[in-house]
């Protein structure tokens, strides 16, 4: 005679199918959490996710990266650079999203319809926070967002260290096609080609990322083109 499945196993057997409540960190809402596939990276801020059987394009709350790919707007100074670190650091990573409250300002999707979370490491880091912290995006507060005095700090001590796009002089000499690095990497395919490659300047200008040597190439994972 078959035993009875108890009550508590069936709950626990949904309970493990459904995203999880958490307290936020200040302690006064619920936070939705869901745990997903990183499958693509867009640009710094924009990344794709495995949800379910169901890709999905989530955009990050409450930083905005520097533009590498919108058919309106010309590759920004940095963005490359966070582009890249964005991949380097959540491709085919499983990671935590965490959503805001879908009756925010802002709401739970964007205008071109992608949600909006956070994204948390399996450290516990707050990758948002990271992007701003590192100067990879500066803090987008069009909307209010649970952790924006965070953010807003992050952006200040960035700033004060001229980390990433707040950096005035790489600025400078990325504004000057003859003062950048002449190793050019393939952010998509993670290969640098040198002058007098094959395929030196086949590479579109979004998906670019300059070196000075290619060193600097090697130590951030790229590998040489073969010809």
């Amino acid at each position: 005679m078959l035993r009875p499945i108890s009550c508590l196993a069936i709950i626990v057997v949904i309970a493990g199918s459904l995203p999880v409540l958490q307290a936020s960190a200040r302690g006064d809402s619920a936070a939705v959490r869901e745990r997903v596939l990183v499958t693509d990276v867009i640009d710094g801020d924009t990344i794709i996710v495995l949800r379910g059987r169901r890709q999905e394009t989530v955009r990050l709350i409450g930083v905005d990266a520097p533009e590498t790919g919108r058919p309106d707007t010309p590759v920004q100074f940095c963005g490359p650079e966070a582009t890249d670190f964005t991949r380097r650091s959540l491709l085919r990573q499983r990671v935590t999203l965490e959503f805001e409250s879908p009756d925010r300002p802002g709401g739970a999707q964007d205008r071109y319809h992608r949600t909006l979370a956070y994204v948390f490491t399996d450290g516990g880091e707050n990758f948002n926070l990271k992007l701003v912290r590192l100067g990879y995006g500066r803090v987008y507060s069009r909307y209010p967002f649970r952790y924006q005095r965070s953010f807003e700090e992050a952006q200040r001590d960035a700033r004060r260290s001229g980390a990433g796009m707040w950096n005035e002089e790489h600025r400078k000499a990325w504004s000057d096609p003859s003062r950048r690095g002449r190793i050019i990497g393939n952010l998509r395919t993670g290969i640098y080609h040198v002058p007098g490659q094959q395929h030196y300047q086949d590479i579109r200008e979004k998906n670019r990322i300059y070196f000075g040597t290619e060193e600097e190439a090697r130590a951030a994972g790229y590998r040489k083109a073969r010809q």
